[in-house]
């Protein structure tokens, strides 16, 4: 079975994202993963969910708007 999505995940440990290939059933279980490996270290800062290279949801650093402004951002409540 082929990946389905890519997870960058930004770790302030590291001077680059860390990329995990990962097969969901759902985008919402792949946006459940993503969210459950944010939060699963303090060293996460952010993270970014791709499906065949396009960007379709971030969290904290890696988030669009924060990205641009240098500041954080919550989580959302799913």
């Amino acid at each position: 079975m082929t990946p389905d999505f890519e997870v960058y995940v930004e770790d302030d440990r590291y001077s680059v994202p860390s990329l995990y290939l990962i097969t969901a059933p759902s985008e919402a279980r792949a946006r459940a993963i993503a969210e459950e490996m944010w939060r699963s270290s303090d060293h996460h800062v952010g993270i970014e969910l791709r499906r065949n290279g396009e960007r379709i949801f971030a969290l904290g650093a890696l988030a669009p708007d924060v990205a641009a402004s240098g500041g954080a951002q919550e989580a959302p409540s799913l």
